[in-house]
């Protein structure tokens, strides 16, 4: 059974308008999908989300009207029974591993599970709201650069997969897909344990290795965007019907990765972070590829990895905030509330 739930929305500060959007989530169980699929609750909407047998639902425990769906993106039956009922679908999923086993698997989830939901949403005549990746537009100059822009020095396959689904979900745009696409920058916040979220909580806490180091020089330019800056944003596009078939970066601050890695020590425990030649990070980030040979485990860090770091990743946002108002955490502001998240998560687990 599929809940709807009204809520009003205020237009104009004069204006209030009833409206009741029955919406499907993809991928609403990753980091960035938690905080979405709570604000869109907080908002009233009922939520349907496509989940895997083994998703964990706890971050939800508590709210109620939403509808579990189980099924897979690479699975065209699954998503047409998701999307019954439903006006529009986020879309979320992605396989953002640093490695697999199976190479194939960033295209068949990220390519080709987002054309299935492309195909989808044209035949039922529905809305896409789709989170791509800065990575889709790949590295960048020192100055930060608009969605125009389009840079195919890829290092890892990743990105590749991003770029390739972009280019695919625009070619669909002139065939009846009405679609507005975003690009979140590097992405942080609480309760991140993705490669950059372990790399900021090993720097708070001042480990070298795996990952709470600055390899090299690390004056490469960042885009840090706050996740409840990019949650808030999309969660109230629902109604705009005027974005359809546009484009826009969700980014944050452009600063040096050091600067960004110093932050983060200096908010963590009054200090800089370690740095490292890059050749020998290069050299560890081997090992831990040789090592996921014998264990098959993820690594914690990989070389192209490292070769994607050493890369500018300077974007502007001034698109999303003049016609979406997006509004940017300043990464000060951000990282502190991070970092205390990260410690108060470190005391409880102490001794685990």
């Amino acid at each position: 059974m599929f809940f709807i739930k009204p809520y009003f929305l205020s237009l104009n500060c004069s204006l209030l308008l009833f409206i009741m959007v029955n919406i499907l989530i993809t991928g609403g169980t990753g980091f960035i999908g938690i905080q979405l699929v709570k604000k869109l609750h907080s908002l009233g909407h009922s939520l349907k989300l496509l989940i895997r047998k083994n998703s964990d639902i706890t971050p939800f425990k508590n709210l109620d009207n939403i509808e579990y769906v189980i099924g897979d993106v690479q699975d065209v039956n699954s998503l047409n029974n998701a999307v019954e009922n439903v006006e529009m679908v986020y879309h979320l999923a992605a396989y953002t591993g640093i490695w697999a086993k199976d190479k194939n698997l960033y295209y068949d989830i990220n390519v080709k599970g987002t054309e299935n939901i492309a195909s989808i949403i044209i035949r039922h005549n529905l809305k896409l709201f789709y989170l791509s990746s800065f990575t889709a537009l790949g590295p960048t100059p020192p100055e930060p650069v608009d969605e125009t822009h389009e840079n195919e020095q890829f290092f890892m396959e990743y990105e590749r997969s991003k770029f390739k689904a972009k280019k695919l979900i625009k070619d669909l745009i002139p065939k009846g897909l009405k679609v507005v696409i975003f690009y979140p920058g590097i992405v942080y916040g609480p309760g991140d344990f993705n490669i950059f979220g372990r790399m900021l909580y090993d720097v708070m806490r001042g480990k070298i290795l795996p990952l709470g180091i600055c390899p090299g020089e690390g004056g490469s330019m960042t885009c840090l965007s706050y996740v409840n800056d990019i949650s808030n944003t999309l969660a109230v596009m629902i109604n705009r019907e005027d974005i359809l078939g546009n484009d826009f970066i969700l980014g944050g601050e452009n600063v040096p990765f050091r600067d960004y890695l110093n932050l983060i020590a200096q908010i963590g425990r009054n200090k800089d972070a370690r740095k490292v030649p890059f050749w020998l990070a290069m050299a560890y980030a081997w090992l831990l590829e040789l090592k996921t040979k014998f264990n098959k485990k993820v690594p914690y860090l990989t070389r192209a990895t490292l070769k994607a770091i050493k890369y500018h990743r300077s974007y502007s946002s001034k698109k999303a905030i003049d016609k979406l108002g997006y509004k940017i955490t300043p990464l000060r502001e951000g990282l502190e509330q991070t970092i205390k998240w990260y410690q108060e998560y470190q005391e409880k687990n102490r001794g685990l």
